[in-house]
């Protein structure tokens, strides 16, 4: 497992950028990437710890660039910039998986600043990990009820719809939300085929007018 950095052309403070790649190599192995594709390929092999992104003007295709691997991987990223533009800016710090280090970046500070880092994208990640169990649940409930109303218009209580999807599951061996989804898409399926028997219908009758 390595850190990554990358250093895009415009950076320019060299001293800068040497004496954070020795302090990042005290940390752990540290690796530089070349180029953004690079970069990419070496983050998408997994072996990353952290990445440490140096430029002097943060653009909207790195910006792009680096919501693009936030998709494709689980890695803190620390982004270092002398100029940037700030309404980008907080879109990109919205997911909170981001740290941003305006103007010049202390080597001194590197050591703390990848820990803290690490704890930003690991609380981020949590959270949105909990707001995704939240959204599959509200999912879920929303199917359950629609598939308690399709069998209440067949005339049974809605305590009786419940109780007939808890036993289907149960016999199943699925979960309730699993269950109600059947019966949802089972009644699509048969909506769909009456309207295309009705469809046909008036095409026979069409023809033989």
């Amino acid at each position: 497992m390595v850190n990554l950095v990358y250093r895009d052309p415009s950076f320019t403070n060299e001293n800068v950028f040497i004496d954070c790649m020795s302090e990042l190599s005290s940390i752990d192995p540290c690796m530089e990437a070349s180029s953004l594709s690079q970069l990419e390929r070496q983050i998408i092999k997994g072996n990353a710890l952290c990445l440490v992104f140096f430029t002097e003007s943060l653009t909207p295709l790195q910006q792009v660039f680096i919501e693009r691997l936030l998709t494709v991987t689980a890695l803190p990223i620390i982004v270092n910039a002398y100029a940037w533009d700030e309404e980008l800016l907080k879109s990109l710090l919205q997911c909170g998986r981001v740290t941003f280090v305006p103007e010049k970046l202390t080597p001194k500070r590197l050591k703390s600043l990848v820990g803290l880092a690490k704890i930003r994208f690991n609380s981020a990640s949590t959270m949105l990990e909990k707001v995704k169990e939240l959204d599959e649940k509200c999912t879920d409930l929303k199917r359950v009820s629609r598939a308690k109303s399709l069998l209440q218009r067949q005339g049974v209580t809605e305590a009786q719809a419940h109780k007939m999807i808890q036993k289907q599951a149960m016999d199943k061996s699925i979960s309730f939300a699993e269950m109600a989804n059947e019966i949802i898409l089972a009644a699509q399926q048969l909506e769909a085929k009456r309207v295309h028997q009705i469809g046909a219908c008036a095409h026979g009758a069409n023809s033989k007018a």
